[in-house]
């Protein structure tokens, strides 16, 4: 059917009218070749500067080529800080009829961040049911309150989160990520349309959740654990 009314139109048209839409055809082509080559440029650079940052940390670093001539493919690295697995890469989803790319980093926070708790940046939905006293779990620093959604905030996670030096890491990592989550013990963040393509951008990127890693290592000796075996609360050391 649908060759059948190209060659109805061809057939309709004359040689000037054929000339004039083999060049708009043409140029198209011709744009959407050169935005995908200046696209793989830009890919091949960010895998020069993954792979640098990677071998300098002494982390596996990963590319995964896209399926057509000249077209960019995905980043993975993995590694670890302080003592803990960290990965970060970018993969492509499809939204709103288009392919759009993320670069999401996950980072295992350890055993002195409390698993149970969960935490997510505060959303529109949230702030609309906060208009009618619908409440998140709450920790008593209005800042925290605002900009988190908070979920199992157990006596034990509401020390860890208000205790000295986590306020800042915890604001500074809901202000650097569209969405990010903390769940198990796992933190989880992402961003869309953008990824680092040099060192000090993958150093920027990776800083919020260095920062928040080292918080978390901070508290420890300052909060109260249970004590394995006895159900008694013990300080660790």
């Amino acid at each position: 059917m649908a060759k059948t009314l190209r060659a109805e139109m061809l057939a309709g048209m004359t040689g000037l009218q054929i000339g004039i839409f083999a060049g708009i055809l043409g140029a198209g082509v011709g744009v959407s070749s050169i935005v995908g080559y200046f696209r793989w440029r830009r890919w091949k650079k960010q895998i020069q500067a993954w792979q640098d940052f990677a071998t300098t940390r002494g982390w596996s670093f990963m590319p995964t080529p896209g399926r057509f001539m000249y077209s960019a493919g995905t980043l993975k690295m993995e590694g670890s800080y302080a003592g803990r697995p960290l990965t970060l890469e970018t993969e492509y989803r499809h939204q709103e009829k288009a392919y759009r790319i993320a670069t999401i980093i996950r980072h295992e926070l350890g055993d002195d961040f409390p698993r149970e708790v969960v935490i997510r940046p505060e959303g529109l939905g949230d702030k609309f049911l906060k208009l009618f006293g619908v409440q998140d779990e709450q920790i008593g620093d209005a800042g925290l309150d605002a900009m988190l959604d908070l979920k199992n905030v157990t006596p034990q996670a509401r020390a860890i989160l208000l205790s000295a030096g986590m306020r800042r890491p915890l604001l500074n990592l809901a202000r650097a990520f569209e969405s990010f989550s903390i769940e198990n013990g796992v933190l989880s963040a992402e961003v869309t349309d953008e990824v680092p393509c040099t060192p000090i951008e993958l150093y920027g990127f990776l800083t919020p959740v260095r920062e928040l890693a080292d918080a978390v290592q901070g508290t420890r000796g300052h909060t109260q654990w249970r004590s394995e075996g006895t159900g008694q609360e013990g300080t660790q050391s």
